[in-house]
């Protein structure tokens, strides 16, 4: 990843300068006392710094051997396309899961035409999808500035996670599995990352490798939550208009 040099995140926070990520990533080397980095992603694209200038270094950085592929993140296909021009992009890391499905209109399939894998981050759509959460003031952490999670959309989004439920009880599953079981179940390129600090549901969301859905199932999903269904944005619009550069 590519945070700014002061590490704060947010429209305008991010920088695609070739000589900041050329540094960025010695730095990296050193921190993480290694030779090469497997996959260097850029976090956002700069929208001051073309992107074909920002792949070209990191392009000279696999010349070099430092990073063996490269990586993109909240990228639009127009950025896609550009970058892949340049070098190879190996991977896509980006929101997908039950509650954010805008990527399968063009992004995805750009995804597909190009050869690049999706790696997709909250699957549990930020730990909504867990069933966990029944009340906005369940949320103690930043996600309370989402829209999502706030006032009428939260009561909405809680109506349709509790019809998965029971999808999921009726499969012997969590909520949790069916959510990331869905994700993987969209393609053999797509891969998921759920974040968790506990063990146990580190151990869940492993499993949800085990469950498998039916074309039966995959319907009774769509049905519950199709695309565009979820109630609020998943940033707020200041930062929203940072995405898909």
């Amino acid at each position: 990843m590519l945070p700014a040099p002061n590490g704060a995140m947010g429209p305008g926070a991010v920088t695609g300068r070739p000589e900041y990520i050329q540094n960025a990533v010695m730095y990296s080397l050193k921190r993480l006392k290694t030779d090469y980095i497997d996959l260097y992603t850029l976090a956002r694209i700069d929208p001051a710094v073309p992107v074909e200038e920002t792949i070209g270094a990191m392009a000279d950085l696999v010349q070099k051997g430092v990073i063996r592929y490269i990586g993109l993140s909240e990228a639009s296909v127009k950025s896609i396309r550009k970058a892949a021009a340049v070098h190879p992009i190996t991977a896509l890391q980006i929101e997908y899961s039950l509650w954010s499905r805008d990527i399968e209109t063009e992004v995805l399939p750009t995804l597909r035409e190009l050869g690049i894998s999706l790696v997709a981050y909250a699957p549990l759509g930020r730990g909504f999808l867990t069933g966990e959460y029944k009340k906005p003031e369940d949320i103690k952490d930043s996600r309370v500035h989402m829209p999502r999670f706030q006032g009428e959309n939260f009561y909405k989004n809680l109506e349709m996670v509790a019809k998965i439920k029971s999808l999921a009880d009726a499969k012997a599953c969590t909520p949790s599995q069916l959510a990331i079981a869905w994700v993987l179940a969209q393609g053999e390129d797509i891969i998921t990352i759920p974040g968790t600090k506990r063990i146990k549901n580190l151990e869940e969301n492993i499993a949800s490798e085990k469950v498998s859905l039916t074309a039966e199932d995959l319907q009774s999903i769509e049905e519950i939550m199709p695309a565009g269904s979820v109630s609020g944005t998943r940033y707020p619009e200041k930062f929203m208009s940072s995405l898909n550069k």
